[in-house]
C-alpha cells in the first residue's frame, strides 16, 4: 500500500513540485541570513510587518498562512530579541498591534541588502532569461 504522501504526490505532482522549490528557496535563505542571526520564516514575518507598518495578529496570520499559536510565539522571539513591539490596538480594546522596532526595520533593510539579488540568482542558475520571465508569468497565472 502507497503511503498518504506518495499517494498526495502522483495526485497534485506540481503542488509537490512547488513544495520542493519553496523549501529550497528557504534552506537558501537561511544559508544567506545565518550570519545575522534570523531564519528565513523570521524573516517573513518581519518583511509583513514592515510592508503593513502597523498590523494585528490575526491579519499577519491571515497574511502569512500559518497557525496563531504558532505566530504567537514566534511574536514572543521577535520581541525578546527587540525586533518587534506590541502595542494596544486602539479599535479593540482587547488586542494588540504588531509594529517593528527601529532595530526591526534596519534588520529587515540590511536583510533584503544581504540577499536581494544573489538569491533570486540563485534559484534561477539554470534557467535562461526567457524561461525566468516564463516561470514568473505562469506562476503569476496559477495564483487567484
Amino acid at each position: 500500500m502507497k503511503s498518504t504522501s506518495d499517494l498526495f504526490n502522483e495526485m497534485i505532482p506540481l503542488g509537490r513540485l512547488i513544495h520542493m522549490v519553496n523549501q529550497h528557496k528557504d534552506r537558501l535563505l537561511n544559508t544567506y541570513l545565518s550570519p545575522l542571526d534570523i531564519t528565513s520564516t523570521q524573516f517573513k514575518v518581519l518583511c509583513s510587518i514592515y510592508c503593513e507598518v502597523c498590523i494585528t495578529p490575526v491579519e499577519l496570520k491571515k497574511v502569512l498562512s500559518v497557525d496563531l499559536g504558532a505566530l504567537t510565539r514566534m511574536l514572543d522571539r521577535l520581541l525578546c530579541k527587540g525586533w518587534i513591539e506590541r502595542l494596544p490596538n486602539p479599535n479593540d480594546k482587547r488586542g494588540v498591534l504588531v509594529r517593528l522596532t527601529p532595530a526591526g526595520k534596519n534588520l529587515c533593510e540590511k536583510c533584503h541588502s544581504l540577499v536581494g539579488q544573489d538569491l533570486h540568482q540563485e534559484l534561477t542558475k539554470n534557467l535562461t532569461a526567457d524561461e525566468v520571465d516564463t516561470l514568473h508569468y505562469l506562476l503569476k497565472k496559477v495564483l487567484p
